[in-house]
């Protein structure tokens, strides 16, 4: 029984010992101390944060009462008169008006398909490209979810089938299909009722379906008349979110972006040489890289906010619904690899000199490389991107290169290190 036990005790301490072996080689690995960062190529803006309103000449659409379907895009410039949006009295009618649009569209594929004329031939493989880039298209649509284009890529996707036939000599008659999707599309404009239509006014401009009740009280021409009092106190207490309304046309494609940005940034927008160029930057709305204008600066001598006034003359979907916004005003951009400040640090080469890099994970070492930013901030330091380090001295001052993993955080690092 002596024995017996001896040797249980034996291999309970043998796996005991494997067991604590295997834990040490895991610790290093699951627990490294260290994290990295892959030096991929990336661009970063020398930018000034910056917080205002925005200021265009608009008119709000009146009417709209009941379920509207936009004609229009949001940013798309609309001719004084053209129909900017239908009018449904309730859900119920918009849905019958919208199955009366899709048959619509339906029958007028159907009846390109009946009527087509073979004079001069049809080119099969045109056609079979054709329907592969609609297949494709039809693929991109699903993986997108974008379900509103559907029925066109369906009914194109008919027609060219109708034309494969065709080409193969097949006589079709699409009449029967025709008359059924008539008696559909008459019986869901009957049921939509009447549809009222809302106009552009009369000189037109670029369309938006946002309101937010500043259209008439706040203009280039009200904007412009206020001191800097006033218009701090405007941005600053301005909290109107845009809403889904009639819409609006905005009818000069020039507008201003009034905002304020901090004292010490104050000589950056004051060229005496000639006008200063930046570029936008909206907070959270996709409106990015706008180009823009100084067109004024105004300090204040206690040392505030300073005012500057952006003319911009770029319109997209994006800008038409901005009003009250952060940004960032940029005056550069530069590209290369981007780099967190946590990760710089300041060593004596071999001659005593002071130089700023990187702690690279090169295998199971830690290499250290040296850098010569072109830009930084507090944040970040951007580099040139790289596959190889040149010969020449700009090139060897910058010794990172792309796909190096850099170590952003980690103790007791230095050049040779094990890891």
């Amino acid at each position: 029984m002596a024995k017996r036990g001896a040797r249980s005790w034996l291999i309970l301490g043998i796996l005991a010992a494997l067991i604590l072996y295997i834990a040490a080689q895991l610790v290093p690995v699951l627990f490294r101390g260290y994290q990295t960062q892959t030096a991929v190529t990336a661009t970063l803006a020398d930018a000034v944060p910056a917080k205002g309103i925005a200021v265009r000449q608009e008119l709000a659409l009146e009417g709209g009462s009941g379920v509207l379907n936009y004609l229009v895009a949001d940013g798309k410039r609309v001719s004084a008169g053209a129909a900017v949006a239908e009018v449904l009295a309730g859900q119920a009618q918009a849905q019958s008006w919208a199955l009366k649009s899709r048959l619509d569209a339906q029958i007028a594929a159907l009846e390109q398909s009946q009527t087509q004329e073979l004079a001069g031939g049809i080119d099969v493989d045109q056609l079979i490209r054709q329907q592969q880039e609609g297949l494709l298209d039809l693929l991109s649509l699903l993986d997108s979810r974008q379900y509103s284009e559907l029925d066109s890529v369906k009914n194109s996707l008919t027609t060219i089938a109708n034309r494969m036939l065709e080409a193969s000599g097949q006589a079709i008659d699409l009449s029967a299909q025709i008359a059924q999707a008539t008696a559909l599309r008459d019986a869901a404009a009957a049921a939509a009722g009447t549809v009222q239509y809302l106009y552009a006014p009369g000189q037109g401009g670029y369309y938006s379906s946002m309101t937010d009740g500043m259209e008439q009280t706040l203009t280039p021409d009200t904007a412009a008349a206020m001191d800097r009092g006033e218009l701090l106190a405007l941005v600053e207490g301005t909290q109107v979110q845009p809403a889904r309304s009639a819409g609006k046309v905005i009818s000069d494609y020039e507008w201003y972006y009034y905002c304020f940005v901090d004292a010490s940034a104050a000589e950056r927008f004051v060229s005496e040489s000639g006008t200063i160029e930046v570029e936008i930057d909206f907070d959270y709305t996709g409106a990015t890289e706008i180009p823009a204008t100084v067109v004024r600066v105004e300090e204040d001598p206690s040392g505030g906010p300073v005012l500057v006034v952006l003319m911009c003359d770029y319109i997209n979907s994006e800008t038409v619904n901005l009003r009250a916004e952060t940004a960032q005003i940029s005056f550069a951009r530069y590209e290369g690899v981007c780099i967190e400040q946590s990760a710089v640090h300041i060593v004596a080469d071999e001659e005593g000199n002071q130089v700023r890099g990187v702690y690279v994970k090169y295998g199971n070492t830690v290499e250290f490389k040296r850098i010569d930013p072109i830009f930084e901030n507090d944040h970040y330091v951007i580099v040139p991107a790289k596959t190889r380090i040149g010969s020449d001295e700009n090139s060897m001052k910058n010794e990172v290169l792309l796909y190096d993993e850099i170590i952003i955080s980690g103790k007791d690092l230095y050049d040779g290190k094990l890891l």
